[in-house]
């Protein structure tokens, strides 16, 4: 699927960017599907607990507490993918921003900006993340953040201001109201990132957009979007599956025989959205232990809701999955990044 190897570049984007910045992509990467040798397969899906987890290690790793504001500096175009040309050519920036959020999705499932008008003719844009068992670092947020607003500064020819951007309790204000020049101000642990943008200057026509090759873009983009959701429908439908029929002890016959489908149609079906009834029932068993330990769950009952019959068991797979015991996970909490 196309769809894949434009989510793909954006990764080893990523990856590369995290090199850049001195970072050890071999440990960053480690064990997480789809990464071979620090790079990943244009024929795979991550999922989304994984990308999360490759941001937390590189944070935990990182020095730095504006890593994800550096990384969202970067010109890397690799990194925008299939949404490039559709943002430079669409006809405002208000359109490019919308564009920009119905679409992320091609990219990455870890959330979208929401845009909401105010009387005073400004318009906030609000981050919202996908929820899941492992929270997003800050560092994947800002990084968002920080490229909306490249995008936003070059597309306008940086005629368009930047009222405020509003950050949560502990990201550096001082560190990143210099590094970008901006007004950034913190509003509490509650608060997300916010964008408050004035509406007449995002109405603005962008210099030299291209109507037919927007329109060809956009067609093109509604085909990946559709294939993906496609793709999704049947990811969730089989994660339904495994969460309803044992966890572990999940078969993908029986699964198959309730789709109605052959089981060698279901792999193939599967193969070609990037992954496999092995991946997927893996990516269960992952987001309930990491839920059920976020939820401070005793150890034993936790291996026997995944249908571990045998405790040691469960310790060497939850180990394999996260670096650590489930018992120092209970007292330290999962890949929570300190920055």
């Amino acid at each position: 699927m196309k769809y894949l190897c434009i989510a793909s570049s954006w990764i080893n984007a990523l990856t590369d960017e995290f090199s850049e910045h001195g970072l050890d992509v071999s440990q960053i990467t480690h064990g997480l599907p789809g990464f071979h040798q620090g790079s990943f397969s244009e024929n795979d899906r991550l999922d989304l607990l994984s990308a999360r987890i490759l941001w937390h290690r590189a944070a935990r790793l990182s020095n730095d507490p504006l890593l994800g504001a550096r990384i969202g500096l970067s010109p890397n175009y690799r990194s925008v993918g299939v949404l490039a040309p559709l943002i430079w050519h669409s006809e405002n920036l208000l359109t490019a921003l919308h564009n920009i959020s119905k679409y992320q999705s091609l990219i990455s499932e870890n959330g979208a900006f929401r845009y909401e008008n105010t009387t005073e003719g400004c318009i906030r844009c609000l981050y919202e993340e996908t929820p899941a068992a492992l929270p997003a670092s800050i560092q994947q947020i800002l990084s968002v953040t920080v490229a909306s607003i490249m995008v936003i500064k070059t597309l306008s020819g940086k005629k368009a201001r930047i009222n405020k951007l509003i950050v949560p309790e502990g990201t550096p204000v001082n560190g990143l109201s210099g590094l970008l020049s901006l007004h950034v101000v913190s509003e509490g642990k509650q608060v997300g990132f916010e964008l408050q943008l004035n509406e007449a200057e995002l109405k603005q026509a962008i210099p030299g957009c291209d109507d037919a090759l927007y329109r060809m873009c956009l067609e093109y983009a509604n085909t990946l979007l559709a294939e993906k959701d496609k793709g999704m429908a049947m990811i969730q439908q089989i994660r339904r599956y495994v969460s309803n029929h044992g966890m572990l002890r999940a078969e993908v016959t029986g699964c198959a025989e309730a789709l109605c489908i052959h089981p060698r149609a279901l792999q193939r079906q599967l193969e070609n959205a990037g992954t496999s009834f092995r991946k997927l029932k893996d990516e269960v068993l992952k987001e309930h232990a990491l839920s059920a330990i976020n939820q401070a769950t005793d150890i034993k009952t936790i291996a026997e809701q995944l249908g571990y019959t045998e405790l040691s068991g469960f310790y060497r797979i939850f180990k394999g999955w996260f670096g650590i015991t489930p018992k120092k996970a209970l007292k330290e909490g999962v890949l929570n990044s300190k920055k």
